[in-house]
C-alpha cells in the first residue's frame, strides 16, 4: 500500500512539474490606435462578409461564388492549411506516450542435420515526461503557426476578392468607353457628311474635308485598343475564377447599373480583430513566444520514462516472458553556445515580429485613413468632371449648330469633338475610381470577415 502511494505521490509531483512553462507571458504590443478616423465618413451600413453584396449586382456576387469555390491561388492557401495541421500533430505527438511493436524469427542448423527455430515478439513504450513546458510550448508554436496560416487564407481569399470586383468594374468600364467611343465616332460621322456636301458645292475647301475625315479615323483608331483592353481584363477575370481564359465573357454592359454603397468605417480599434493579417502578424508572434520557452526549457534536464514487455519462443523450449522499466535522465553539461545561441536566436524572432505586427497595423491604420479620403476626393473629382462632360457636349452642339448654318469655321466644331470625347473618358475614369476607392475601402477594414 505505502509503496502505491509513494509511486501516485511520485507521478502526481511529475504531473505537477509537467505543468511548468517556461515561456514569458504573451502581451499584445501597444499599436496606439486613435478615439476615431481623421478621414472623412459617411453613414453606412457595418461591412459584412459578404461585402460584394452592397454593390447590388448579381452578376458580381456570383462571380465571388466562382472565385471562392475555384481560385487557385486560394486552393493553394488551403493546402498550406492542411500542411500546417499535418506540423502541430506532429508537433503536438510528443505530449503522448510512444507505443510501439517488434518481431523477429529464425532458423538454426546444425551439422547433425537438426534445426532449431526461434521467435519473439516485443512491446515497448517510452514517454518523455515535459517538466519545464518544453514539448507543449513546442505543440503551441506549431498551433499558433497553423492559425496564422489560416487567416493567410482569409487573407488571400479577402485579395481575390478585390481583385475580381476590380476586374469586374474595369470591365464594365471598357464598355461604357467602347460605347463612348462608338457614339462620338456617330457624331464625327455626321459631321463628315456635312462636311463632304459643303465640299462637294465647292464651298469649303480639301483642307476642312481632310481634318474631319482625320478626326473620324483617329476615333475609330482607338476602338480596337479598347477592345483589346476589355479582352485581356475578360481574361484576368476568368483566370482569377478558374476559367480557361478566351472562355467567359462578362453579361453586364455599363458601370452605371451598379450601386455604390455607403460604407460605415467603424473604430480604429476594431481593426484589431476585422483584419485577418493583422491576426496572421500576432499568431507568428505568440508562436515565437512560445518558442522562447523551448529554447529556456532545453538547459534544463529532461527525464525519459520506458518500458518493455518481450516474449520468447523456441522449439523444445517454453516460452519466456522479459518486462522491463526504466527511467532516464539527460542534462546538458557544455554545449559549446549553441543553447544560449537558440535562445538569443528566439529571443530576436519574438523582438522582430512585435515590431512586424505593430508595423502591420499602422499600415492597416494608414489603408483606412487613405481610402477613407480617396472616397470623398473621388466623388468631387466625379461630380465635377460631369459638369465638365455636360459643358463639352453643349459645346459640341453649338459648335455644330454654327457649322451648319455657316457662322463658324470647321476648327470650333474639331475643337468640340476632342474636347467631347476627352470629357466623357475622363468622368467613366472617375466613375471607375469611385468604385475601385470602395473596394479599397472595404479590403482595408478587413470585408467584414470575423475570427
Amino acid at each position: 500500500m505505502k509503496t502505491h502511494l509513494r509511486h501516485a505521490t511520485l507521478l502526481a509531483a511529475a504531473l505537477a512539474l509537467a505543468a511548468c512553462s517556461m515561456a514569458p507571458d504573451y502581451e499584445r504590443p501597444q499599436t496606439g490606435a486613435a478615439a476615431s478616423w481623421s478621414g472623412p465618413q459617411s453613414a453606412g451600413a457595418e461591412v459584412s462578409a459578404e461585402w460584394w453584396t452592397s454593390f447590388g449586382d448579381p452578376e458580381l456576387t456570383l462571380l465571388m461564388q466562382m472565385a471562392l469555390a475555384q481560385n487557385l491561388d486560394i486552393a493553394q492557401a488551403l493546402a498550406r492549411i492542411d500542411q500546417a495541421q499535418g506540423a502541430a500533430r506532429a508537433a503536438g505527438s510528443s505530449l503522448l506516450p510512444q507505443v510501439s511493436g517488434s518481431g523477429a524469427a529464425s532458423t538454426r542448423a546444425t551439422d547433425g542435420g537438426s534445426s532449431s527455430e526461434s521467435a519473439n515478439i516485443g512491446l515497448s513504450a517510452g514517454y518523455a515526461l515535459d517538466l519545464w513546458g518544453r514539448y507543449r510550448n513546442q505543440a503551441d508554436a506549431a498551433r499558433f503557426s497553423l492559425d496564422a496560416t489560416g487567416f493567410d487564407k482569409e487573407t488571400t481569399a479577402l485579395l481575390v476578392q478585390a481583385q475580381v470586383a476590380a476586374a469586374y468594374f474595369n470591365i464594365l468600364t471598357l464598355k461604357d468607353q467602347i460605347a463612348i467611343a462608338e457614339d462620338s465616332l456617330a457624331a464625327a460621322r455626321g459631321t463628315l457628311d456635312i462636311v463632304e456636301a459643303r465640299y462637294n458645292a465647292g464651298s469649303i475647301s480639301g483642307l476642312d474635308l481632310a481634318q474631319q475625315r482625320n478626326t473620324v479615323a483617329s476615333i475609330e483608331a482607338g476602338l480596337p485598343s479598347l477592345r483589346a483592353s476589355l479582352a485581356a481584363q475578360q481574361n484576368a477575370l476568368a483566370i482569377l475564377i478558374g476559367r480557361v481564359p478566351g472562355s467567359f465573357g462578362v453579361e453586364g454592359e455599363t458601370l452605371a447599373r451598379v450601386a455604390l454603397p455607403a460604407i460605415a468605417a467603424g473604430q480604429p480599434s476594431d481593426l484589431l480583430e476585422r483584419r485577418p493579417d493583422i491576426k496572421s502578424s500576432e499568431a507568428r508572434l505568440m508562436a515565437a513566444n512560445a518558442d522562447i520557452g523551448t529554447a529556456r526549457a532545453a538547459f534544463f534536464p529532461s527525464i525519459d520514462l520506458s518500458a518493455s514487455l518481450t516474449r520468447s519462443f523456441a522449439t523444445a523450449s517454453p516460452a519466456e516472458t522479459l518486462t522491463s522499466a526504466g527511467a532516464s535522465l539527460l542534462a546538458p553539461i557544455f554545449s559549446g553556445g549553441s543553447l544560449e545561441g537558440n535562445l538569443q536566436s528566439a529571443n530576436a524572432r519574438q523582438r522582430e515580429l512585435a515590431a512586424s505586427y505593430q508595423l502591420t497595423v499602422l499600415n492597416s491604420f494608414g489603408e483606412v485613413e487613405n481610402a477613407l479620403v480617396n472616397v470623398e476626393a473621388t466623388a468631387e473629382r466625379e461630380r465635377l468632371l460631369n459638369v465638365a462632360a455636360e459643358e463639352a457636349a453643349r459645346a459640341y452642339e453649338l459648335a455644330e449648330a454654327r457649322y451648319r448654318a455657316g457662322a463658324s469655321d470647321l476648327i470650333s466644331v474639331l475643337d468640340a469633338q476632342r474636347t467631347w470625347l476627352s470629357a466623357r473618358n475622363s468622368a467613366a475614369d472617375a466613375k471607375l475610381a469611385r468604385y475601385t476607392t470602395a473596394v479599397d475601402l472595404f479590403v482595408a477594414l478587413g470585408g467584414g470577415w470575423r475570427s
